[in-house]
C-alpha cells in the first residue's frame, strides 16, 4: 500500500475531512450519551495512555466507557488523571487520509493497551475494494490477548424498515448493544452511497434512538395517554 500521508502527532484538527464522517461521529455520540447516561461517550479526542514506561498517543473518533462520568468536556482524555481507565469500545471511522492507520497502526495500540472492543466502519467508499462499504469489522480480545474478528457486509435494516438480527454483530455481554449497518437514502458527492453505524439493543431488535428520536416517542406516548381518556390535544 502506498504510505499514510496523516501525522499521527499532529491535532485531530481536520481530521473529519467530510461530512458523511462528522455526521456519523455525531451520531454515535448522540446515540450513545442519550441511551447511556450512566456511562460516558467521548468523541474525536487524542487518548493518551501510559505503557511500559511510555506514552501512548492514540486518536478514537468514539470511545465509550463504562460507569464513569466526566462532569465538564475535554479537549484530550490523560488515563492517568482517571485511574488509568481504558475504554470498554473505541470506534474510529475511516477516511480517505486515515484508514490504513485504523486498520494497523491504531489496531495494535488497542491490542497493547487491553481495550476489549475495536470498530472500524466506512460511511462511503474511502478505500481500496478490500474495504468498499457495506463494512464494519469489530476486533474483540481474547483471554489469551489476541483479538476475534468479526465483520458484517450486509445491511441490517429491511425494507420494511425492521432490524434483521441475522445481520448484526455480536458483542456478548461486553456492551448492551449490538452493531449494524443502514444504507441512507441521501449520497456523497453525487457518486457515493452512505451508510450507518447503527446500535440495536441486546434483548431485542429494536434500534437504540437519538435524543430528538427519544422525546419523540415521549411526546408521542403522552399523546396517546391522552386520547385513550377521551381528551384530544
Amino acid at each position: 500500500m502506498e504510505p499514510d500521508t496523516f501525522d499521527q502527532s499532529q491535532p485531530r484538527i481536520g481530521r473529519r475531512e467530510s461530512e458523511p464522517h462528522s455526521l456519523e461521529v455525531a451520531y454515535l455520540h448522540d446515540v450513545l450519551g442519550s441511551n447511556f447516561p450512566q456511562h460516558h461517550a467521548l468523541l474525536d479526542l487524542h487518548h493518551y495512555f501510559q505503557k511500559g514506561g511510555d506514552e501512548i498517543d492514540v486518536q478514537f473518533d468514539i470511545s465509550f466507557f463504562l460507569d464513569f462520568s466526566v462532569p465538564y468536556t475535554l479537549s484530550s482524555y490523560r488515563a492517568s488523571d482517571y485511574q488509568d481507565k481504558l475504554p470498554v469500545l473505541a470506534i474510529n471511522i475511516m477516511s480517505k487520509s486515515t484508514w490504513r492507520a485504523d486498520l494497523s497502526e491504531n489496531l495494535d495500540i488497542c491490542k497493547v493497551l487491553g481495550i476489549q472492543a475495536y470498530v472500524v466502519f466506512t460511511p462511503f467508499d474511502v478505500a481500496t475494494k478490500l474495504y468498499r462499504p457495506p463494512f464494519v469489522r469489530v476486533y474483540l480480545l481474547q483471554p489469551d490477548g489476541t483479538y476475534l474478528i468479526k465483520e458484517q457486509r450486509n445491511s441490517c435494516i429491511g425494507k420494511d424498515g425492521r432490524v434483521l438480527e441475522q445481520h448484526l454483530v455480536e458483542l456478548g455481554s461486553l456492551v448492551p448493544f449490538r452493531l449494524g449497518i443502514e444504507e441512507l437514502g441521501d449520497l456523497h458527492e453525487r457518486a457515493h452511497n452512505r451508510y450507518r453505524l447503527v446500535l440495536v439493543r441486546s434483548d431485542s431488535p429494536d434500534r437504540l434512538p437519538t435524543r430528538f428520536e427519544r422525546e419523540k416517542q415521549r411526546a408521542e406516548k403522552y399523546l396517546r395517554l391522552l386520547r385513550d381518556h377521551g381528551i384530544e390535544p
